[in-house]
């Protein structure tokens, strides 16, 4: 079985992870976040070859609402 690689954003013990192979390209999580940290990223695609998201890392406040929203489960937040 492959492993998914995640992107990873690191920045003072911050961590935000999207995992590109199960990203449908949504958008939720751009639309939910609430210091609009997160953006379309055209150089990693993800399940349909659409563009998948960035993360602002050193403006993320960790609240963990993009990683609730996402139905693929293609966000994780840690701390």
């Amino acid at each position: 079985m492959k492993q998914i690689e995640p992107k990873k954003f690191e920045d003072k013990g911050k961590i935000w992870m999207q995992f590109p192979e199960q990203c449908k390209s949504c958008g939720l999580c751009i639309e939910i976040c609430p210091k609009k940290v997160l953006s379309w990223d055209e150089e990693v695609l993800g399940h349909f070859g659409r563009a998948t998201v960035k993360c602002d890392i050193k403006n993320c406040i960790q609240c963990k609402m993009c990683e609730h929203i996402c139905p693929d489960m293609a966000i994780r937040v840690k701390d």
